[in-house]
Parts: structure tokens; C-alpha cells; sequence
């Protein structure tokens, strides 16, 4: 038998559980297209500009997608709806001023 606790506050799970999956990647908004965009090779540009510069395993993993899924309980669910970014709770810390 599966097991589930909330991935947020750890209570055990029963069959009420919400699933929160999200994802994320790079924006890509590409300019303005004219008709003669359309005319140019881009593979063989690219082709051309992989040979000249490879990119790093750095460069590669920078633009991968992310993926992550969270198993909640309904309260944690409900608070997740109301600040999926937790931006209020970020607004309730207090630091000294030390």
C-alpha cells in the first residue's frame, strides 16, 4: 500500500490529497517575423555557428525545463491557491536591524 504525507507541512495523507505539478523554462518571445525571415536557412546557421562555438554542458543544462510535483493535504492545497509564490509570507518576516 502507497504511503502519502503533504510535501509541506508532513501530515500522513488519506484519499484526500491534491497534486500540485508544476513546471519551468525559459521564456523564448521571438521578434517580429517578416517574409523574408522565412526564406533563410536557420539550420544551416546554426549549424554553422555550433561549429564554431560548442556549447558547455554549463549552457546546456542553463535552458532545461524543470518539473516538480508536490503532494498536499487540503489545508496546505488551500493555502498554496491563495499564495502559489508565497509572496505574503515573505512579507512577514521581520529582520533586526543589527
Amino acid at each position: 500500500m502507497l504511503h502519502f504525507s503533504c510535501d509541506l507541512c508532513g501530515c500522513s495523507l488519506d484519499h484526500r490529497r491534491y497534486v500540485v505539478q508544476l513546471e519551468a523554462y525559459p521564456a523564448f518571445d521571438p521578434d517580429d517575423l517578416e517574409a523574408c525571415d522565412l526564406d533563410v536557412d536557420h539550420l544551416q546557421a546554426v549549424a554553422e555557428a555550433l561549429e564554431q562555438h560548442p556549447p558547455t554542458s554549463d549552457e546546456l543544462d542553463d535552458g532545461s525545463t524543470q518539473q516538480f510535483r508536490f503532494d498536499l493535504c487540503p489545508g496546505c492545497y488551500r493555502k498554496f491557491l491563495r499564495d502559489p509564490l508565497g509572496r505574503e509570507a515573505m512579507r512577514r518576516l521581520k529582520f533586526s536591524k543589527n
